[in-house]
């Protein structure tokens, strides 16, 4: 699997509503004119040091090219107040088929599922704040329910401030009837015994994985073969990588990131050749 298919294989991490937000999945987009699919994938070319986020916009904005039902309109328009820069539209396209315009946020996360933390937002109710607070980043840093506010309450709003409003007559693109939507896409990884939680307002094809700590890594030693992707790699179905690992120098590593601050992304090849992707988190204090 390319890093594009694994792009357009990632699951939205809701599916219709959430709070009003729409999402757009990327099965929006149709690529069914291409005559095959290897003349759809003729990526441009990415330079090697890209980071994760701006690789997946490059993504995004190639289906919009490739497909036969969108039209790129603009893509990460800074938006400024004088010299000062207030936001970045990410994404306006139009649909070919209807004239609609379409205001597009893309947001590309890793999650593990962590219950015990309850986080309060005014754009969600106590069902969804209850629910939703549960998925953190690796390192713990990173909430989505701080995301999905920052979404309603500053991204989406841009679209209404006067300076992006003048900037997009500039560009000809007609601002009465936009319509927005988001583009979440994710990644999940839960506990191994949680695999029967109900999972409330997950797209349950987030889930791709679990996590444990360092100290359950430790313990849970195998001959099996470890390999440590970088993060780049991170949405790719796990694979052979150099090096090789054995769970000692797998576990060597994990806590050398972990004392880094970082959480590592672990694939590990069973006997018969199936893989398993993981995540060696920090343990909890």
């Amino acid at each position: 699997m390319d890093p594009f298919e694994a792009f357009y294989q990632t699951a939205s991490f809701w599916k219709g509503k959430l709070a009003g937000i729409q999402q757009f999945p990327l099965s929006n987009f149709d690529f069914s004119h291409r005559s095959s699919i290897d003349e759809c994938l003729e990526l441009p070319t990415i330079p090697t040091g890209t980071v994760l986020g701006k690789r997946v916009e490059s993504f995004f904005k190639f289906c919009v090219g490739r497909s036969s039902n969108y039209e790129l309109l603009i893509a990460n328009e800074q938006i400024f107040r004088g010299k000062e820069t207030i936001g970045e539209i990410d994404f306006i396209i139009q649909e070919n088929s209807s004239g609609r315009v379409l205001h597009v946020e893309l947001v590309y996360k890793f999650y593990i599922y962590e219950k015990g933390k309850s986080f309060q937002t005014a754009v969600l109710n106590p069902d969804q704040n209850q629910a939703l607070s549960f998925y953190v980043g690796p390192n713990r840093r990173d909430y989505f329910i701080k995301k999905f506010e920052h979404l309603s309450t500053r991204q989406l709003p841009l679209l209404q401030e006067t300076e992006t409003q003048e900037r997009l007559m500039e560009l000809g693109i007609p601002i009465d009837s936009i319509q927005q939507q988001v583009c979440f896409l994710a990644h999940v990884f839960i506990p191994r015994e949680s695999w029967r939680d109900h999972f409330a307002y997950l797209n349950k094809k987030c889930i791709v994985g679990y996590y444990m700590d360092e100290f359950a890594f430790a313990k849970a030693e195998t001959d099996n073969t470890y390999f440590l992707p970088q993060k780049k790699q991170w949405p790719l179905k796990p694979q052979p990588l150099e090096p090789f690992l054995s769970h000692p120098e797998a576990l060597n590593l994990a806590k050398a990131s972990l004392k880094r601050g970082f959480a590592p992304l672990l694939w590990m090849q069973l006997p018969e050749g199936t893989f398993e992707s993981f995540f060696v988190v920090a343990a909890r204090t």
